[in-house]
């Protein structure tokens, strides 16, 4: 299945869940906030569900109804905690090196988008990645997070993209949503946090089952 006709010069990423396996990280990070402030712990897979829209959301869903003034603390407990601990679980998912790789030596240009915040996600990519990307657009305070578009545009400005050469790949409806938003054409991994049934509810068209699979959006 083959409709971009060569034309893509840029593929923009998401990161937790498609890139990297952060999952793990994330969940003992909630889990600690939690511990501190008293409440009750989450399972992997409500972690799972809470993840997609940043920091300050993962905390809000994973507070009791009664606690959820207590985000903006909770959050910066998180990221005191999360950031000496971003690599303990995190790995690349299988394929993603090949994947980078082969659109390197096809002069593709790589960027990354992603609701974490910036300083965590450089440093996750300077760590896996050494830098390669040309763009890393994390969360900043003043410009709105995905599923807005905003996010997105600017870093297709930072490297001059445009609409029609650029296509975007992510994991979840958080992403589905960027990409309908910003008229720009996605690719929908089923590798991710929210998987295959997930996706299809969301509307995502088309859907890869592996990073190579990327590749034929590209011919």
């Amino acid at each position: 299945m083959i409709f971009y006709m060569g034309k893509i010069k840029f593929v923009f990423f998401d990161m937790d869940g498609t890139l990297l396996n952060t999952l793990e990280d994330l969940h003992e990070a909630l889990n600690h906030t939690l511990a501190e402030m008293g409440f009750p712990l989450k399972t992997l897979e409500e972690t799972r569900n809470y993840v997609g829209n940043g920091i300050f959301c993962l905390v809000e869903r994973g507070l009791p109804e009664n606690a959820k003034d207590l985000a903006k603390e909770g959050s910066e407990r998180f990221k005191k905690y999360y950031r000496a601990h971003l690599t303990v679980h995190t790995r690349l998912y299988d394929g993603i090196k090949e994947l980078l790789g082969e659109l390197n030596a096809r002069g593709i240009r790589i960027g990354i988008v992603s609701n974490k915040s910036q300083q965590p996600l450089e440093e996750l990519t300077e760590y896996f990645f050494k830098g390669k990307p040309d763009v890393v657009t994390g969360f900043t305070d003043g410009i709105p997070a995905k599923p807005a578009p905003d996010m997105l545009f600017a870093a297709m400005s930072a490297v001059g993209a445009d609409k029609e050469n650029s296509l975007y790949a992510g994991d979840s409806a958080v992403d589905v949503e960027t990409a309908r938003n910003a008229g720009v054409k996605g690719v929908f991994c089923a590798w991710g946090f929210a998987g295959k049934e997930r996706l299809i509810k969301a509307g995502a068209r088309p859907i890869i089952d592996a990073p190579e699979d990327l590749l034929d959006y590209l011919d």
